[in-house]
């Protein structure tokens, strides 16, 4: 690399450094009760951040290096060479305290590095950026990124040319080559998923340069599981996992190809109705029953309907974010690495709870207060059986409340109610599914309803207006004719923060899960773990509906049942049963934790039958379309 190329990139490249290292320590100080401090630990943490820092710096780099090998060198330190060069500097700089700032908000909701979530977010700007400009003073963060722009321009815009004379042209071009060369070869081998060298969560997302981060994520969204992961032979893992689901009233359909089979029973079959609400963000660490004495009591609706329904104490969401919520529920299916099946093309007439319903007859509704192409909400839904009722198939006066993702609760469940009764109308049994909205960031919601100020209680109120709009739909569908004949399911999609000093913290994947049904069942509480793919299984159970399954989830209540269940964060998927967790990387490794005499390896060999199975049953999907 030529000296003058060098020592007009060498301003740029300190400010980015200097930067990068100034976040870094105000995220180290705001994070340090997170953190491994050991001596270790730190240097990983800065040598990761220091090596995507650079890498990232190549690339951003690009087009001035670009601009440097192709300009004359008659143009050298001219009135154009300046002006170019300063609006170029000035870009980057704003561009650069732009993508911190960035990076800190998106750590403040999801704890972690940008990743294909913020990949995700940048196709749906209206909501969320609608949701960034309630939840921050946006307009002071833009105020302050010009101001920084300027100053810092007026401060260094000296340092940025030299008189040192311009190389040939044939060697300014030799020299790009190179530099080409290096990102290339920088491409090729630095992986992210790669770089997550310490055992602390904290350590591993604050060592990612944030615009490496993005960029990564981009190009590599999804993870082929037989590629990152651990694999077996794929006949031993169908005999561990048909072991694992029959039962006496299972008939495998093709026992050497695929976990498709018959449920029977020998009851008669309950047509009964069944609402599902998933609720937005709601931990189990917010029921009255998981907060101490000197903590608010939150959550009094759900708090009494657990005791006078099923209520699954130790249930466990697959992962952090809505549409694995979705996914998990309506498919049955463990977190195969990557992005959601929701999300991902090719998920159209799949086997879901939504086509045992439609089998038995039932009206099948997706009901949502907000615009469900977020996510790809809708497709899903539509492409699988359900009739899509959003916001823009909502009448004007049905919405008495908004906020950046959409209507408040009451609105929803409202709206919920009256599909149900348009259902029971025609004399058609009815399941709905339902997404809650109000429990996020900005965590607003109607005045008036409870003692809680919108959006400055925060968390607390909006977790606290979601509960009451739980009990006033309860309250509203008894006077309903359909009430007594209808099977409530209230669970979670995720928990309000899954991160932790651990690499994927379980407890902070406790949901509450509860089955309300007074006319129906009577009350339970179920104290052994369950995953939330287990939920509908269960529920089709307790209706002795008889159907076709190609579901990972088992009815819980069986006798047969044995208690495990599974958690994922962004690369790393997890699996608990005897209190042993294995934790799968995308680097064909492993870890686990467990009771000093007890043996993971056969948990090992369970954990990867599951997810390799339903990476490859997928995959078959997908390539047959």
């Amino acid at each position: 690399m030529n000296s003058f190329l060098i020592r007009r990139l060498s301003p740029w490249f300190i400010f980015y450094i200097a930067v990068e290292f100034l976040t870094f320590f105000y995220m180290l100080v705001e994070n340090r009760s997170h953190l491994d401090w050991g001596i270790l630990a730190i240097i990983k943490t800065t040598g990761v951040l220091l090596l995507t820092s650079i890498v990232s710096f190549l690339y951003i780099a690009i087009p001035y290096v670009i601009y440097l090998s192709l300009m004359p060198k008659k143009m050298q330190n001219t009135g154009w060479d300046k002006a170019c060069t300063v609006f170029l500097y000035a870009l980057f700089v704003s561009s650069t305290l732009f993508e911190e700032t960035s990076s800190i908000i998106f750590w403040d909701e999801f704890t972690a590095a940008f990743n294909f979530i913020a990949v995700d977010y940048l196709v749906y700007t209206h909501e969320v950026l609608s949701n960034i400009y309630q939840s921050y003073p946006v307009v002071w963060f833009i105020l302050g990124i010009v101001i920084a722009t300027i100053l810092i321009i007026w401060a260094t815009a000296g340092f940025l040319f030299t008189k040192q004379p311009l190389p040939s042209f044939g060697r300014r071009l030799f020299h790009l080559a190179a530099y080409a060369v290096i990102c290339v070869l920088t491409f090729i081998n630095i992986d992210i998923s790669k770089l997550e060298v310490n055992n602390n969560h904290y350590n591993n997302e604050l060592s990612k340069e944030g615009t490496y981060s993005l960029f990564s994520a981009f190009l590599k969204n999804e993870l082929p599981y037989n590629d990152f992961y651990l694999t077996h032979d794929k006949q031993e893992n169908l005999k561990i996992l048909q072991k694992q689901l029959s039962s006496a009233n299972t008939e495998f359909l093709s026992p050497k190809e695929n976990i498709i089979r018959e449920i029977t029973s020998s009851k008669a079959e309950k047509k009964a109705n069944v609402i599902v609400v998933l609720m937005e963000s709601m931990g189990a660490s917010f029921l009255n029953e998981n907060r101490s004495k000197d903590q608010r009591q939150i959550t009094p609706n759900l708090s009494r309907l657990s005791k006078k329904g099923i209520f699954f104490s130790k249930a466990y969401a697959t992962g952090t974010r809505s549409v694995r919520g979705i996914e998990a529920v309506t498919l049955s299916v463990p977190p195969i690495p990557g992005q959601s099946i929701i999300r991902r093309p090719g998920n159209e007439n799949l086997l879901t709870i939504g086509s045992v319903f439609k089998s038995k007859g039932y009206e099948t509704k997706w009901i949502y207060g907000g615009y469900g192409y977020f996510d790809n909400m809708n497709y899903f839904f539509e492409h699988n059986g359900f009739q899509v009722i959003d916001r823009t198939e909502w009448n004007k006066g049905d919405v008495t409340f908004a906020n950046a993702w959409g209507a408040a609760d009451e609105d929803t469940f409202r709206k919920t109610i009256e599909e149900a009764d348009k259902s029971h109308a025609k004399g058609k049994p009815f399941f709905n599914i339902l997404l809650t909205i109000s429990n996020h960031r900005p965590y607003t919601y109607p005045e008036g309803r409870i003692d809680l100020p919108s959006g400055k209680a925060r968390r607390e109120g909006a977790v606290k207006y979601a509960d009451y709009a739980i009990g006033k739909f309860i309250e509203d569908a008894e006077k309903k004719p359909w009430f007594d004949n209808t099977v409530f399911v209230f669970i979670a999609d995720h928990t309000a923060g899954a991160a932790g000093n651990e690499e994927i913290t379980i407890a902070d994947h406790h949901i509450p899960a509860i089955i309300y049904a007074p006319k129906i069942f009577k009350p339970r509480r179920i104290d052994v773990p369950v995953s939330q793919i287990d939920i509908m299984p269960t529920i089709f159970a307790l209706l002795n509906f008889e159907y076709k399954s190609g579901f990972y989830g088992q009815n819980v209540l069986a006798e047969t049942y044995q208690p495990r269940f599974f958690v994922s964060n962004y690369q790393k998927l997890g699996f608990v049963k005897n209190s042993i967790e294995i934790i799968l990387k995308p680097v064909k490794q492993f870890s686990y934790i467990a009771n000093k005499n007890a043996n993971h390896e056969s948990v090992l060999d369970e954990a990867i039958a599951y997810y390799q199975q339903a990476s490859d049953g997928w995959n078959k999907i997908k390539d047959n379309k």
